[in-house]
């Protein structure tokens, strides 16, 4: 890898399947290796276990994998927040009950 103190700012070497990109980005270098390594995770398992070797064939199918990882993601994070919002709404409800009983009093 390359000395990334003379490079352009927000640029990182990374590699996937062995190949290796310099991606631009905004966030931080390790951010972006942590997300490229993750890819790359991805696309060798995809390799392995489906025997596929096209290297643009594992790229849809690693896409198509993380993308997946996201919606089931998303979905239980809307899971989540309809859960605590009828929780809060209960909580809500319960204290204004009690404030209403205590200041009748």
């Amino acid at each position: 890898m390359t000395n990334e103190g003379s490079r352009d700012k927000g640029m990182v070497d990374v590699q996937i399947l062995g190949e290796t990109y310099t991606l631009r980005s905004e966030t931080s270098p390790d951010y972006t290796r942590r997300v490229a390594e993750h890819v790359d995770r991805m696309a060798r398992e995809i390799r392995e276990e489906s025997g596929v070797v096209d290297q643009k064939k594992i790229a849809i199918l690693a896409a198509l994998a993380v993308t997946d990882q996201l919606f089931r993601m998303r979905d239980g994070v809307e899971v989540v927040k309809g859960l605590a919002e009828k929780r809060a709404e209960r909580l809500t409800n319960e204290i204004i009950t009690i404030v209403e009983q205590t200041s009748g009093d």
